[in-house]
């Protein structure tokens, strides 16, 4: 089943896409267009319904928030499509010269993307006729990845820093202690809306952020707890009593698990360890 939908608010115009080979699907990517500029490409398994979504936009320029391929699936097509430059932090240019290989989970869900050589680097801000963005780097999911901000209107484009109140897993190698810090950061700007990559809050942007923060914030100390009595993962794991979604963990050879979130966790606290000593 294939969803397309649309909807506006203020002037944004947001798209939202999801597909799965039988029966509905629970994982959605959002792409937005606003004064222009077309933020994220979305994925290439909704390739005919993005085009087709966004082909009659006036699209001026695009910009990239992050390497991941359900917002880099159809940059080539979309770039051809309007003819305009692409845009992208200067980490995620470099990222997307060679960029990861995707599990069989990631290619089924999303799709695959191509390398992109002639992404242009920005940083500090993009603009548009009517707006300034001001770029700010949120590592942590992906260490290339950013937000945009129009701090008039108060608008906060929040690429992958949300998704939800709640995680049920990580992909290897994110970076809990990074997603803290730049969740912190984010909390201190003055935003309304919260156009999140995969689930927008339009109402009530900064407290479901906050509920986020304080869900990380409690993970990572009840695994620092556990740690300090020298548990490993696996024991940590079986400790808190944790679910792993084994459809997921599998068809992701571990890429993504929740075991990688207790992964993180000790990492940073190893990491802590090795700068004091």
């Amino acid at each position: 089943m294939i969803i397309s939908q649309s909807f506006n608010h203020e002037e944004v115009l947001g798209f939202k896409f999801g597909y799965k080979l039988i029966g509905q699907p629970k994982l959605f990517s959002h792409i937005y267009f606003v004064d222009g500029l077309l933020i994220d490409t979305g994925q290439s398994k909704m390739r005919k319904s993005i085009i087709a979504a966004t082909k009659d936009l006036d699209v001026e320029q695009i910009f990239i928030t992050h390497h991941h391929e359900d917002h880099t699936g159809n940059i080539p097509e979309l770039q051809a499509l309007h003819n305009c430059d692409v845009f992208a932090s200067e980490r995620c240019c470099q990222m997307m010269k060679a960029p990861p290989k995707l599990s069989f989970i990631q290619k089924v869900t999303w799709g695959d993307r191509p390398a992109q050589e002639d992404l242009i680097p920005i940083n500090g801000s993009i603009e548009t006729k009517k707006f300034r963005f001001d770029i700010i780097p949120i590592p942590g999911h992906a260490p290339d990845m950013v937000a945009l901000y129009e701090p008039t209107r108060r608008w906060l484009f929040s690429a992958d820093l949300y998704l939800n109140s709640y995680i049920d897993y990580f992909l290897k190698g994110e970076s809990i202690s990074d997603q803290i810090a730049s969740t912190k950061k984010i909390l201190a700007l003055d935003f309304k809306e919260l156009f999140c990559s995969h689930k927008p809050q339009l109402k009530n942007g900064k407290q479901q952020l906050t509920k986020k923060l304080n869900f990380l914030e409690s993970f990572y100390h009840d695994v620092s707890l556990q740690y300090d009595k020298g548990y490993s993962a696996n024991e940590i794991f079986k400790s808190l009593k944790l679910k792993e979604n084994w459809f997921v963990k599998i068809l992701s050879n571990g890429y993504l698990s929740k075991l990688n979130m207790v992964k993180s966790v000790i990492r940073d606290l190893e990491g802590k360890k090795q700068v004091l000593n």
